[in-house]
């Protein structure tokens, strides 16, 4: 058998429309496409020989980050496949939209709880050259369009599921109050006036959370009003 198939299938892995997560079974019908039949083992073997090239990234058991064609692509995308259902969400979004000054290398997700399962720990895994991904379970109902509009919930300029920042902070809020997590609530420091205050009013009456949102921004306000605060924003100017 020839080694064209080879050629053809990172060919195709190259263009800019290929897909960028992948599993094994993809990976190997692309193969296949190509107008020969190599065996399971000699598939396996050259998708081995691609995570080892680095065309590949492997994210967990037969799941890959197409490198060849994605190689600026944000691997934000993979979450949802590490952890079914999860959402970006809290700091990592914050951070991209401004409202945190720090930005983090750790992609920070949500995940649904249903009633019927146990509450699983707060979950991290690293995929070396990609980043680290930490998994935060909350009530199924507060992680979907159950807990609101769907364009107050998830970001719609992208196509995978990433919360808007408005519901990032009431997320982060949320957990900081749970004590089934272990996340501390939100710092003082963020720049909230970037937010949208009528989405957030919505989102809290939604997730049934306005009383510790309420709370959490009374601490904001008094916090943005302390005088040793603005004397060090006026210092930095």
């Amino acid at each position: 058998m020839s080694k064209a198939w080879k050629l053809k299938a990172e060919e195709a892995l190259l263009e800019p429309d290929s897909q960028y997560v992948l599993s094994t079974a993809a990976l190997m019908g692309l193969a296949r496409a190509q107008g020969e039949e190599p065996s399971d083992a000699t598939l396996h073997r050259w998708v081995k020989d691609l995570v080892a090239g680095r065309k590949l990234v492997q994210v967990s058991k037969g799941l890959y980050l197409n490198r060849l064609g994605h190689r600026n692509q944000d691997a934000a995308e993979a979450a949802q496949w590490i952890r079914r259902g999860s959402v970006l969400s809290l700091s990592w979004v914050l951070e991209r939209a401004g409202v945190l000054n720090n930005i983090g290398s750790t992609y920070t997700c949500i995940i649904p709880l249903e009633p019927s399962l146990s509450q699983p720990q707060t979950t991290r895994k690293e995929i070396p050259g990609i980043g680290t991904f930490r998994f935060h379970a909350m009530k199924a109902d507060l992680v979907d369009e159950a807990a609101g509009k769907t364009e107050d919930v998830f970001d719609q300029r992208f196509n995978y599921r990433r919360s808007t920042p408005e519901k990032a902070l009431l997320d982060w809020i949320y957990l900081g109050h749970s004590h089934r997590s272990r996340l501390a609530l939100p710092p003082l420091d963020m720049d909230v006036k970037e937010l949208k205050k009528a989405r957030l009013d919505r989102l809290a009456r939604r997730m049934g959370m306005v009383g510790i949102y309420e709370d959490w921004m009374a601490h904001w306000h008094a916090y943005q009003n302390d005088a040793a605060v603005i004397a060090n924003d006026a210092g930095l100017l």
